[in-house]
């Protein structure tokens, strides 16, 4: 009697520790987990949290969703610096974190340190902006916005704006990161093939608003009125433009079409100042990768390339999305 009674014990233990395992499984994850959230350790190594609203935005919502979902998350920023984010790297990698999450501040300089952390056996979680191709195999997914897609989708925007036919001018994130290059490329991608369509110029403004509008106004002195049209590789970089554009009296004349759909940006299409954006979420985009990384410290089969979604947005369905909170 007593050996039953024991063992009926266990059973309806283990029955218990089943039931909370499975209560505990947030409905975004396709198996119950094998430890519990609160068991997981995730190392975060940011790009720059204050370069923009995007990314303070971001890193809040990375602290905010793990500590709702109980995980422990270590958030770090290397303020745009290369060798600062490697040695977060090297110390998350000694503090022996369940998994990594990484934004490359640089995508080439960051290869070597994902794969050590690789040899260490810490899987990495790269977010919102790739890992060079070099590092590729050294990763466990990649989590974000597909940003080659997104300069394909700007491109078909402002080719559409400008009935095919004109002259743009391009204004660019930060040279040598990755989302900057990708979203140029995938501008290329579109404006190329069209035949009406003539680049004249390109410089970065490095995500800066103020940057931004003095190389618009350099582009203004230079090409005067053959301008017909500008893709800016962020709204924040956008909107400089647009001020310079307006302070010259040529406010109307220009078309212009951005990413990344900030606040600023939002307005300015809902006033008809500014052709159209590319909605991107820091908000889905945190979420998004904690998710993944959670999936990959319990084990789970995931996807190499896990994209968030990054719609148009024009005047024609602006009202579908809510103003952005950043």
């Amino acid at each position: 009697m007593k050996t039953t009674f024991k063992l009926l014990a266990a059973g309806v233990l283990a029955a218990t520790s089943v039931m909370a395992s499975a209560a505990d499984t947030p409905d975004w994850l396709d198996q119950p987990l094998n430890k519990p959230l609160s068991e997981i350790r995730i190392g975060v190594t940011q790009n720059n949290a204050g370069v923009d609203s995007y990314q303070t935005t971001y890193e809040k919502t990375l602290k905010s969703y793990s500590e709702e979902l109980g995980v422990q998350a270590i958030v770090l920023d290397p303020q745009g610096d290369p060798a600062r984010q490697n040695n977060q790297i090297q110390d998350l990698i000694a503090q022996q974190v369940d998994v990594l999450i990484v934004w490359p501040t640089n995508a080439k300089a960051v290869v070597p340190w994902v794969h050590r952390a690789k040899a260490a056996g810490i899987p990495v979680v790269i977010t919102n902006s790739q890992i060079d191709e070099s590092g590729r195999p050294y990763i466990a997914a990649f989590s974000g916005p597909n940003t080659r897609e997104e300069g394909r989708v700007a491109g078909r925007m402002l080719t559409k704006a400008l009935d095919g036919k004109g002259n743009v001018v391009v204004i660019n994130g930060k040279p040598g990161y990755a989302t900057a290059v990708n979203r140029e490329k995938g501008f290329y991608d579109v404006v190329k093939k069209e035949k009406g369509i003539k680049v004249l110029d390109a410089q970065p403004a490095d995500w800066n608003r103020a940057k931004a509008q003095s190389v618009m106004e350099n582009f203004i002195t230079k090409y005067g009125k053959k301008i017909d049209g500008v893709f800016a590789a962020d709204d924040n970089m956008g909107v400089g433009a647009l001020n310079a554009i307006k302070a010259a009296g040529l406010g109307g004349k220009i078309k212009l079409v951005g990413a990344t759909n900030f606040a600023v940006g939002y307005d300015a299409i809902k006033a008809g100042d500014y052709y159209g954006s590319v909605v991107q979420s820091p908000v889905t985009d945190a979420k998004n990768a904690i998710q993944v990384a959670i999936k990959v410290a319990e084990g789970q089969d995931v996807p190499k390339l896990s994209y968030i979604d990054t719609p148009p947005i024009t005047q024609d369905n602006i009202d579908k999305f809510k103003r952005p909170v950043f």
